[in-house]
């Protein structure tokens, strides 16, 4: 049984989806934001992979997840603007005609959870990389002044 928050979001998807992606992108610095780019495709087709899974939670939601922190791991924008995105949905599900109730908050809520768990894995890997970046670059530096 589909709850009244779920057909709400169902009937509004594409000007919801539209309004948030167009918010998304506006939050993310420079060039990657126009449409057609590589980036602005890939964050759209998660964005509706994420509001599948908001919707429905048979789907899972790891991968879109994933995905989308992974592109905004890399933005030089502080973590917490880029987890507002699904506060960003929620805002705009409760400007909606009817109720956000307490399953569609608790959903959206295990969501942010999940995305905060997923950038934070994103960002060790770009940490390590960059460690070990340095490492390899010192240790050329020795060999070259050993030689």
């Amino acid at each position: 049984m589909t709850r009244a928050w779920e057909q709400i979001v169902n009937e509004n998807r594409k000007a919801l989806l539209e309004q948030w992606t167009t918010s998304v992108m506006a939050m993310l610095p420079g060039g990657s934001t126009s449409h057609g780019s590589m980036v602005a495709s890939a964050i759209e087709e998660e964005l509706k992979a994420l509001l599948d899974a908001v919707t429905d939670r048979t789907m899972q939601a790891a991968e879109p997840i994933m995905r989308i922190t992974r592109i905004l791991a890399i933005q030089d924008i502080p973590p917490s603007k880029s987890l507002s995105i699904l506060f960003m949905l929620k805002a705009m599900i409760e400007e909606l005609p009817g109720e956000c109730d307490h399953p569609c908050r608790d959903r959206l809520e295990e969501l942010t959870l999940q995305a905060f768990d997923s950038y934070m894995k994103h960002r060790e890997t770009i940490c390590q990389i960059k460690y070990d970046e340095g490492r390899r670059k010192m240790h050329m530096a020795l060999r070259r002044v050993e030689a």
